[in-house]
């Protein structure tokens, strides 16, 4: 999304089922800013790893269809995202590619739905994109899970910050924005369709989208309790998708070679 993140000294690096995955510093820091509570900063640890593993797992999705496809990728996680490097294939190949990791993001959540559902601690009425939730219920569980308050609070604090990442984030990715999931998507669909007006289709789309979501990061700040609000992280959402739609008319313009 931010392009390339040079090797620091201080990246963590590992292997995860055969794929290289280098985490830079900057990942950390601007999970730490969206997970921010400072009078509870057990929480902000919890909410972090929450986003690694969210991150990480949406990455996984376009590295190991990118494999499968006959290049090695290696994955970077830096701020609030990452990449998965890859190659062009064909166009229904990229768009398989692009489309993994929404979709891994999508099983990750279904993942942490179906504990929950047999765990009873979702109330009736509840769906994917609105969970409720019964933690009175965590009272019933064993007591090495459920023992002290603290880590009650804590298994709250996963669970319903990884439903809402989770979703959010991969919602956002299936956007047609340019260079998110949905953006790379929309690109190779619309050059093929319409090979000489694709991409122009493509850009417009990018900057009409991504110009709404920046004034909706603007508003969830002016009313942080309304439906779907992210309050004060409407600013990040604000600041990214007005830049990725300015990015957007900038290409429009070289492509096109006239004022749109």
């Amino acid at each position: 999304m931010f392009g390339s993140f040079a090797p620091t000294p201080y990246d963590l690096r590992f292997q995860l089922l055969g794929i290289p995955v280098r985490v830079h510093p900057i990942f950390w820091l601007s999970s730490a800013y969206l997970a921010w509570e400072s009078e509870h900063l057990d929480r902000v640890a919890v909410r972090v790893l929450c986003i690694f593993l969210a991150v990480l797992v949406h990455e996984m999705g376009h590295a190991l269809v990118t494999r499968r496809f006959g290049w090695q990728p290696e994955i970077v996680l830096h701020m609030l995202g990452g990449y998965a490097t890859s190659m062009r294939h064909s166009t229904w190949k990229d768009i398989a590619v692009s489309a993994a990791g929404p979709g891994a993001g999508f099983l990750l959540v279904l993942m942490i739905w179906l504990p929950c559902e047999l765990l009873d601690i979702l109330l009736p009425g509840s769906t994917l994109l609105s969970p409720r939730f019964n933690f009175a219920a965590m009272q019933n569980w064993p007591e090495a899970i459920a023992a002290g308050t603290t880590g009650n609070e804590l298994v709250l604090t996963a669970i319903d910050f990884s439903f809402w990442f989770n979703i959010i984030i991969n919602l956002i990715n299936i956007l047609p924005v340019v260079p998110l999931d949905g953006g790379q998507i929309s690109r190779e669909y619309w050059l093929w369709a319409k090979p000489r007006r694709g991409m122009e289709i493509c850009l417009k789309l990018s900057i009409v989208t991504g110009g709404a979501v920046a004034a909706w990061g603007a508003y969830s700040m002016k009313f942080p309790d309304v439906a779907w609000s992210f309050g004060r992280n409407g600013l990040f959402l604000g600041v990214m998708f007005g830049y990725l739609a300015y990015l957007s008319y900038e290409e429009l313009q070289k492509s096109s070679g006239r004022q749109w």
